[in-house]
């Protein structure tokens, strides 16, 4: 009988460490700071179980349950509400200051759209339904997403045909191209939004600016003057008789290279008789023309190149010598003098 009283105890005691009492007493009450979802618990910690090895895991355990529990009870009891079949509860505002790993995000830079919306007051629309009613084709149909295409397809079976420059396009040919067309621009629109945001120079719609490594950015001041420089030159009057530009283009874009310069209609009728019999004589004429001061400088050219020549094969031949060495030619004049002479008082 004892036995089975000792078993019940030992499996109550086990039913009260699985499922604790979620009244949790401390002698120090819990700073919280329910904003943060922080508990700072003040109490002295029993050193003789923080560090026997044997309780330490559950001391640290039983610990950290108590003060969890604490916490969410002091959450359960702040107010809630109702967000979406969802009942939330408002936090307050964090008491503590709490460092960050990174910094803080930068507010995201407005598109063009959302500035110029903002300065003309323009509020956002309604979000867009899924389906819509169809009276074509008498059905709901998505406006977008999954099966979308299919029922465009359903509604445009047939399209009459307009008159344009291409007949042989086909009406489905057209929207198809209209689509890509709507596609790009959105493309080209999102890019310019994300190049603007990180303050990066997108080239404007008809200036080529030029590209590769070794060339030098330019901004859109620079690419306005090249462009109005290029315009300007591409008129026979070098832009004499355009409508002027913006002063500072104006005074950037500075005619370059030589204007053609024509004769005029009348004029001395002696100058032009004499150029045009020159003209003839030159294509008629079978003797070759000399041109002496030509020919005179092509002769003094080459007699300074062979002068050169020999000039480079002479001081080949004296450098030759000299680093020979030591010559074995006859002997110096003091030696053959002193053979030659015979001695006093001898006769051959």
């Amino acid at each position: 009988m004892a036995d089975i009283a000792a078993a019940v105890l030992a499996e109550a005691a086990e039913q009260d460490k699985k499922y604790a009492s979620i009244v949790v007493e401390k002698p120090i009450e819990l700073e919280l700071d329910v904003g943060n979802m922080l508990a700072i618990d003040t109490n002295q910690i029993d050193q003789s179980k923080l560090l026997d090895s044997e309780e330490r895991e559950e001391f640290l355990h039983e610990l950290a349950r108590e003060n969890t529990q604490i916490l969410i009870n002091a959450i359960w009891g702040l107010p809630t509400e109702r967000v979406e079949e969802v009942v939330v509860a408002k936090f307050p505002p964090p008491q503590f200051k709490l460092p960050r790993e990174k910094p803080v995000p930068k507010p995201r830079v407005p598109t063009k759209w959302e500035k110029y919306a903002q300065e003309k007051g323009i509020t956002k629309k309604k979000k867009k339904d899924r389906l819509v009613w169809d009276d074509v084709v008498k059905k709901w149909v998505p406006q977008f997403g999954y099966k979308k295409k299919q029922a465009e397809n359903e509604k445009n079976w047939l399209i009459p045909i307009k008159e344009g420059p291409n007949p042989n396009l086909t009406p489905h040919e057209k929207m198809e191209e209209d689509k890509k067309e709507r596609k790009a621009k959105n493309e080209l629109q999102r890019l310019r939004n994300i190049a603007r945001a990180k303050n990066v120079k997108v080239p404007s719609v008809g200036v080529i600016t030029p590209s590769g490594a070794g060339t030098k950015t330019v901004g859109f001041s620079d690419e306005l003057k090249n462009a109005a420089e290029v315009v300007k030159n591409s008129t026979a009057s070098l832009g004499n008789f355009q409508p002027k530009l913006n002063k500072q283009l104006e005074k950037s874009a500075k005619t370059s290279g030589k204007k053609r310069k024509f004769e005029p209609n009348i004029g001395n009728s002696g100058q032009e008789k004499e150029r045009n019999l020159g003209i003839l004589e030159s294509i008629t004429s079978k003797q070759s023309k000399l041109d002496i001061n030509a020919a005179v400088g092509k002769k003094i050219n080459q007699e300074d190149n062979e002068r050169a020549e020999e000039r480079k094969s002479q001081k080949g031949k004296k450098g030759g010598k000299k680093t020979g060495g030591k010559s074995k030619g006859r002997p110096k004049g003091n030696a053959n003098k002193g053979k030659s002479k015979s001695a006093p008082g001898k006769k051959r």
